[in-house]
């Protein structure tokens, strides 16, 4: 298998989980990582088959729900392009050719898995040549499309012949010779049209051409329809017309080249379907833009635009329905920008605005209008009248700009981020979030996470934090960790940062919090406490609209009351996203549930966040880790952790100190009044929740 598929996207239907892991193990001992799911059932498959795209299809005959021919048939309805691999106990020629006739790829024997691991990596290839070819013959499409419009925008008059006569000419050409439409010429013999002085010449410049064909041109004089002659020069080249060979021929009369060369420029620089400028047109402008911004104090402003319900549109109306809505939203777009802004066709369905001397914000709220406009829009194609919305990604296009492929993917990463929150609004590039410029590193890192969470070897251990004064209270902080293939553990505060802002960022974090509230539950319920929890949201968390609603419908799902959660928030993560925190913590008090700021006092913002969000919905701060292990307990250090605590008072909130390694540093703190104290001087993370507070008592 070539490098094109770095991971396996693998359906499993297969009723036995077990079975599963093991036909997949079988996959992964190629050395190439494996995504799956596994279905049982036609709604799950259909589901599958809508979510994503798949390179594989695993079944066995097992599921009563779902027989294998039954998926195959699914599959053939889909229109997708996955090779359906069957695993059979009853492997014999007469099975094989049936199950192959109803859209099987290959059946391979139960117990066989060598041969298994060789069918599925040569369907995988097979795959990659069938995607290769898809690509190429679409790259094709588009150029011929592009020579067709060159040929007949040209100002050079070009013809293709065919046995001496003319199978096609272009307007130029048609006007050259002096006749009103392409029926006056037709089939019309090329030596007809010029004059008789030069058909012996003629004659033997063709003999020449098929000897030895080259680019010499011929010196002529040709003949129009009303008997006028002109001289011209004509040239020859190899041609193909109608998937036929041909010969093409050019010929030129002295025209003006500069205004042809303009006109050249105009046309390759055009998206055929839409009129609006293509991608390379886009690329230009962009580099322009970066390299005048590096030059001068001059930014921009590229827009990612997307029709957010188009895939849908297209199942409805077909190919040439799906042009005309494209042209139609070109249009649209065309007509609500401004005069110098450029609009381009960057993808499939992708649009592109670009607008120079701008900053982002000052573009979001006009884009913002942009959105609310085109939801009212009535878009008719094939007597169907649609309408829907947009997302829009907006990237800043500034001297520290990498270069204009960059602002692209940036923009689009932005706009894809704003349609997995549900389409229909408008976002901002942050570069911790939306980047998209992946390392080697951070790939591994994104797998050996994805690895980690299928194969069970990421999990949560707690910290205790125990009260230090007055009555105990049953607090823990939950802690993720990761396993490696040698059951050993991954260090997160390398691992997480590389792959913070990505789609399984969020799903990892989604994770925690469901399986925190579900341990919570379970805890409670046995033991009759109330012990509570801390838990951590990053920067990724932040950013997603849907977050505050999860974490309300999960907490009511576990039947937990809101004060049992508290969640805690980086506190630079904080002062760069002020206005989201604002809002999440709004959304989360008004269901109950309080917020804690970590890291205080690590960055400039402390007391800006404190003024900003009430004691009453943040009522906790967790001093930052760095005060305590670098300057600590210095002169230094115990002045700053001092000024903290009390600024943490002043605004009525409560402290927690993390990193109480032994006797002395909690003899230290002791008397500055703090609330709370942390670490492993009290006790180690651990993977359960045994912990005596009565015993931590001081």
């Amino acid at each position: 298998m070539s490098s094109e598929i770095t991971a396996i996207h693998a359906l499993v239907l297969d009723i036995s989980s077990n079975d599963a892991e093991q036909t997949l193990n079988v996959l992964r001992n190629t050395g190439v990582a494996v995504r799956a799911t596994q279905v049982v059932t036609e709604e799950e498959l259909r589901e599958a088959l809508d979510r994503q795209s798949w390179d594989v299809f695993l079944a066995k005959d097992n599921c009563p729900q779902l027989p294998v021919l039954e998926a195959a048939r699914i599959l053939d309805e889909s229109g997708r392009d996955i090779p359906l691999v069957m695993i059979d106990d009853e492997y014999t020629p007469d099975k094989t050719a049936k199950v192959m006739a109803s859209g099987v790829d290959a059946l391979v024997a139960d117990e066989a898995p060598a041969l298994l691991r060789e069918v599925v990596m040569k369907e995988l290839r097979h795959l990659e040549d069938r995607r290769r070819r898809k690509k190429a013959e679409a790259q094709l499409s588009e150029a011929e499309k592009r020579c067709e419009l060159l040929l007949a925008n040209s100002r050079d008059a070009i013809a293709y012949i065919h046995d001496g006569m003319h199978i096609y000419a272009n307007r130029s050409y048609i006007e050259l010779f002096g006749f009103d439409s392409w029926e006056d010429l037709e089939c019309m013999p090329i030596m007809d049209m010029i004059d008789r002085k030069y058909h012996a010449d003629f004659k033997e410049f063709l003999r020449q051409q098929y000897r030895h064909p080259d680019e010499t041109p011929f010196k002529f004089k040709g003949v129009r329809a009303d008997g006028e002659t002109f001289e011209g020069s004509l040239s020859m080249s190899t041609a193909s017309y109608d998937g036929e060979p041909c010969i093409q021929v050019l010929i030129a009369t002295g025209a003006d080249e500069e205004a042809l060369q303009e006109r050249l420029q105009e046309i390759t620089s055009k998206d055929t379907l839409t009129g609006l400028a293509n991608r390379d047109f886009l690329l230009t402008k962009l580099t322009e833009l970066i390299n005048d911004a590096a030059s001068g104090n001059i930014r921009g402003t590229l827009a990612f635009v997307e029709v957010d319900q188009f895939h849908g549109w297209e199942k409805d109306v077909g190919l040439s329905g799906a042009d005309e809505i494209r042209r139609q939203v070109a249009d649209w777009l065309s007509s609500v920008v401004g005069e110098k802004d450029l609009v381009a066709r960057v993808g499939d369905e992708s649009f592109a605005i670009l607008r120079r001397d701008t900053e982002s914000d000052d573009l979001l709220t006009e884009a913002q209008g942009w959105v609310a406009a085109f939801k009212e829009q009535l878009i008719e194609v094939n007597k169907q009248t649609v309408s829907g919305t947009l997302s829009i990604g907006l990237c800043p296009v500034t001297e520290r700009s990498p270069d204009a492929n960059q602002v692209i993917n940036d923009a689009h990463s932005v706009c894809t981020r704003v349609q997995a929150g549900g389409g229909n609004d408008v976002r901002v590039f942050s570069p911790s979030v939306d980047a998209t410029s992946i390392d080697k590193q951070q790939r591994d890192a994104l797998r050996q996470i994805q690895e980690a969470m299928e194969s069970g070897r990421i999990h949560l251990m707690y910290q205790p934090i125990c009260k230090l004064h007055g009555e105990p209270q049953e607090f823990f902080q939950v802690l993720l960790r990761v396993r490696d293939d040698n059951d050993e553990p991954v260090p997160l505060r390398q691992l997480f940062p590389m792959v913070e802002g990505t789609e399984l960022a969020l799903k990892l974090e989604y994770w925690v919090i469901a399986q925190a509230m579900k341990v919570l539950k379970e805890h409670r319920s046995a033991n009759n406490t109330k012990t509570r929890f801390f838990i951590t949201l990053s920067a990724t968390a932040l950013e997603d609209d849907k977050l505050s609603s999860f974490i309300a419908k999960t907490l009511k799902t576990c039947k937990l009351p809101p004060d049992s959660i508290i969640y805690m928030i980086n506190e630079t993560d904080a002062s760069t996203r002020l206005k989201r925190v604002i809002t999440l913590s709004n959304d989360l008090f008004a269901h109950g549930i309080q917020m804690a700021a970590s890291q205080f006092g690590a960055g400039l913002a402390t007391q800006n966040i404190l003024k900003h969000l009430p004691a009453n919905q943040m009522p906790y701060v967790r001093i930052a880790t760095e005060i305590m292990s670098e300057d600590f307990p210095s002169d230094t250090g115990m002045a700053k952790l001092r000024e903290l605590i009390n600024l943490a008072k002043a605004s009525d909130r409560k402290t927690i100190v993390p990193m109480i390694e032994d006797a002395q540093s909690l003899a230290l703190i002791w008397p500055l009044g703090v609330d709370y104290v942390q670490g492993y001087y009290l006790s180690p993370p651990a993977a359960n929740l045994y912990f005596d507070f009565s015993e931590a008592s001081f």
